[in-house]
């Protein structure tokens, strides 16, 4: 599969990869591999998405198939309106957390299901110059927008509506995303104190990166937070489909620390988590876990084959199953704004129990042309420790470990170190990015 197509399977691809003749023929080829009769359509906010988007709704019309585009749209909401909708799928235009300048489309068949590289992408791929038969009546499009049901449901699903969070001042950066457009709706439906940062919608995302899970992008934030004394600080992606958190004295709540605050509160659920997750994260859910490779597809495929409850990922991506096995960023918010409550503790206090290792997050090491020898190399050097591949390279020591791994959606590897000391784990993360650089 070629670096174009493989675009449609992890939501960006790489500048100038696609265009509007792409787009059509994609939409067309879809439509076909599905055996459509309606498909979804849906954008975000970049400056290319609404002409990409018009293009996949023609590829998709000329085969007979109807479309219900819902316009500017979150990815959460984009899954909701498959199912609202009974269609037989959707493309979502979208680069998700990715720079302004990427762009890509996403895939999903009848309920939501994604369509990936294992499940379809290819076929799609050699259907792209398929030619639809003769006589075929143009498909209509219908113009449809399910943001208020949505937020209704949202409420309703996270026990919110019996809540008042007047108590709770929260800091909520949109990243000039679309998740404001959901905000907007929730915050007039119940009682809390908000302190919105950059709500406005803007595709070239002028104050910082849409990318939740660098620290970086959540500086603002935690600025926001120590200078409003805010109880949570909450910050989504490009398209509203990841979360990151800060705690009330301006500290990065970590994704599986998320997960674990998530997993106490619905119960103790049989849970899927992403393999790179802490190890007191692993402990915590105990024989209720279920490790996964990354990515939102192998999350929710893994969930679908295990029944599991609920799903998560270090990249802040959160999947439920009474969401259809979707993401749904702000029910994660909703959800611990209702633990915070239960708990009447503070946010920090919950979580401080869950910080016993040094975790480096997700780093970015860009341009790696060999990133398959740079695994094995690693793999080698580290034979002594117990080795891994269910994705890239996980080596684990008594006292440490670590995973890298090429990036889904990016043209980078991705390392997460974990220790038992914040001395041991920066020595390690100098080492192994020393040995990756060279």
């Amino acid at each position: 599969m070629n670096s174009v197509f493989r675009a449609y399977d992890i939501r960006g691809t790489y500048p100038d990869e696609i265009n509007e003749d792409l787009a059509f023929k994609v939409g067309k080829a879809a439509a076909l591999y599905l055996n459509a009769k309606k498909l979804v359509v849906g954008m975000d906010a970049r400056t290319s998405s609404n002409s990409l988007m018009h293009q996949v709704i023609a590829g998709i019309t000329s085969t007979g198939c109807n479309v219900v585009c819902i316009g500017d749209t979150t990815t959460p909401l984009f899954y909701f309106c498959v199912n609202s909708f009974v269609a037989d799928g959707g493309i979502m235009v979208t680069a998700s957390h990715n720079p302004a300048k990427y762009n890509g489309l996403k895939i999903v068949g009848r309920e939501g299901v994604p369509i990936s590289r294992d499940s379809g992408l290819k076929e799609i791929e050699s259907m792209l110059e398929t030619p639809v038969a003769e006589g075929v009546a143009k498909g209509s499009v219908d113009f449809q927008k399910l943001i208020d049901d949505y937020i209704n449901f949202l409420i309703e699903l996270s026990g919110a509506k019996d809540e008042d969070f007047g108590r709770m001042r929260i800091v909520v950066d949109a990243s000039n995303g679309m998740t404001s457009l959901e905000l907007k709706n929730l915050f007039k439906k119940i009682n809390v104190n908000v302190i919105p940062m950059f709500f406005d919608i803007d595709g070239t995302f002028p104050n910082h990166s849409p990318d939740t899970s660098q620290a970086d992008n959540l500086k603002l934030l935690q600025k926001k937070v120590i200078e409003v004394q805010a109880d949570l600080g909450v910050a989504f992606d490009g398209d509203g489909d990841r979360i990151a958190m800060v705690d009330n004295r301006g500290e990065i709540i970590w994704p599986d620390h998320i997960l674990a605050l998530l997993y106490e509160y619905m119960g103790q659920p049989k849970t899927v988590y992403d393999l790179r997750i802490s190890r007191t994260i692993k402990r915590l859910i105990g024989s209720n876990g279920i490790p996964s490779p990354v990515g939102y597809v192998n999350i929710k495929k893994r969930m679908r084959e295990e029944g599991a409850v609920l799903g998560g990922e270090l990249s802040g991506h959160f999947t439920f199953k009474e969401m259809h096995y979707a993401e749904a960023a702000v029910l994660v918010m909703l959800k611990i704004m209702g633990m915070m409550n239960w708990s009447r503790k503070p946010i920090s206090g919950l979580v401080e129990p869950l910080r016993e290792y040094a975790h480096s997050g997700e780093i970015r090491i860009e341009g790696p042309k060999n990133a398959q020898n740079i695994i094995q190399t690693l793999k080698e050097r580290y034979s002594d420790g117990d080795v891994s591949e269910l994705d890239g390279v996980t080596v684990d020591y008594p006292d440490w470990w670590f995973n890298l791994r090429p990036s889904n959606t990016e043209p980078i590897l991705r390392l997460v170190i974990e220790a038992d000391t914040q001395e041991l784990m920066l020595q390690k993360r100098d080492e192994l990015l020393g040995l990756i650089a060279n």
